[in-house]
């Protein structure tokens, strides 16, 4: 994390001028609050945060939703899952992210699905399957 100088701040300002605080949030989007001159407490603006978290949660998706959708059918039994658990299965192993950092949508699998007709089969009741020639 990137602390601007002016974002360190003694534990004490909070209670003395928490005004001064804020405007150190608003101008560099967090600000690090010092006891006995060690970081105590971070106060991240609420954007800023987001972006904390979602790039802590480890590398950058590198596949393609089709690719990820490929990986994660070949490891389940009769390569078939219902569309919303595979947007939950890539997401939770970060396979493929949206540029918003987002899981893919439920709808975009099966778009998806439609895109590749080699490669996925879409079967009623949103499961998607992958073909057994692409495993």
């Amino acid at each position: 994390m990137n602390i601007e100088v002016d974002s360190l701040i003694p534990l004490d300002t909070v209670y003395s001028d928490p005004d001064h605080i804020f405007a150190i949030v608003e101008k560099n989007g967090k600000v690090l609050l010092l006891r006995d001159n060690r970081p105590e407490y971070v106060i991240l603006k609420y954007d800023d945060q987001i972006k904390e978290e979602k790039s802590m949660h480890g590398k950058k998706a590198s596949y393609t939703l089709h690719e990820a959708m490929k990986i994660v059918l070949s490891n389940v039994e009769n390569k078939t899952m219902h569309a919303s658990e595979l947007a939950d299965e890539i997401y939770h192993r970060k396979l493929y992210l949206q540029k918003n950092g987002n899981k893919a949508q439920y709808t975009q699998i099966r778009a998806r699905c439609g895109r590749y007709p080699d490669l996925f089969e879409a079967l009623p009741g949103n499961y998607i399957k992958l073909k057994e020639d692409n495993v």
